[in-house]
């Protein structure tokens, strides 16, 4: 994979039978959810923005909690977009953080201090921060750079049309009460094609495009390799549903990328 990353294996496969298929060329919906609120962090942005007002002594004492929402809250104490976007998709906070990489809190906490200077974005309406950051630190950061890799190493191309320039552009001029509204996530989005397809496809819950990496990983034999360590605790919390089996799965990727 080059870069560890706990996503794009799926993009992997779906390439690889593309290709065995005889297909030169795949559509992704890449950019749907990011432009018309197909994400958690669209209905959450509003909880994020009042909470980040909390004296931020107040926000820090989040990480004594087993709750991984309320241990976040700290990230809501450091300004802009950066502290916002942590807070609503952050795998671990900088106590974790400095626990795995065999570094200290501070030197975590200082990493984050230097953060790239991004634009004020305070002036959007808070699905369109929720857009903004997904588009810009989520989707261009991690979607696009795996879709093309993963594609790519099946000699695949993948296309994404609600990328188009033009599309874009159209997009973001819609209203937030226009583009937000609706009972369905994308509810515009679907109303757009609901007479071009049947309701089989868009009446229906929201679905990750992911593989049962939460079964697999909780009858994993490698937290026995590794007593009395993170890994092992993390594999029992694991199976009690407490974590996430991403979480668990960048444990495993921080052992063999750091022993490679």
């Amino acid at each position: 994979m080059d870069l560890p990353c706990c996503d794009g294996i799926n993009t992997w496969f779906i390439s690889k039978y593309a290709k065995e298929s005889g297909l030169k060329a795949v559509l992704s919906g890449v950019g749907g959810d990011e432009l018309y609120g197909g994400y958690p962090s669209f209905k959450r942005m509003n909880t994020a923005l009042s909470l980040a007002h909390l004296p931020k002594a107040m926000l820090r004492t989040g990480r004594f909690t087993n709750s991984k929402k309320l241990k976040r809250l700290e990230y809501l104490s450091i300004d802009g977009a950066i502290g916002k976007y942590l807070f609503l998709r952050g795998q671990f906070i900088p106590f974790e953080i400095a626990n795995f990489l065999g570094s200290t809190e501070k030197e975590v906490w200082e990493i984050l201090s230097r953060k790239p200077q991004l634009e004020n974005i305070s002036y959007l309406t808070p699905p369109n921060q929720a857009s903004w950051m997904e588009i810009n630190l989520y989707m261009q950061n991690q979607l696009l750079r795996d879709a093309d890799v993963m594609s790519m190493a099946h000699g695949v191309e993948i296309r994404l049309p609600f990328l188009d320039k033009s599309f874009m552009q159209l997009s973001l001029m819609i209203d937030s009460s226009i583009k937000y509204n609706g009972k369905l996530a994308k509810q515009l989005l679907i109303d757009a094609f609901k007479n071009d397809l049947p309701p089989l496809v868009w009446n229906r819950p929201k679905m990750g495009f992911t593989f049962p990496f939460k079964e697999w990983l909780s009858n994993d034999q490698y937290k026995d390799k590794q007593p009395n360590s993170p890994v092992s605790d993390y594999h029992t919390r694991l199976k009690k549903n407490e974590l996430h089996w991403s979480q668990f799965f960048t444990l495993h990727l921080l052992k063999n990328f750091g022993s490679a």
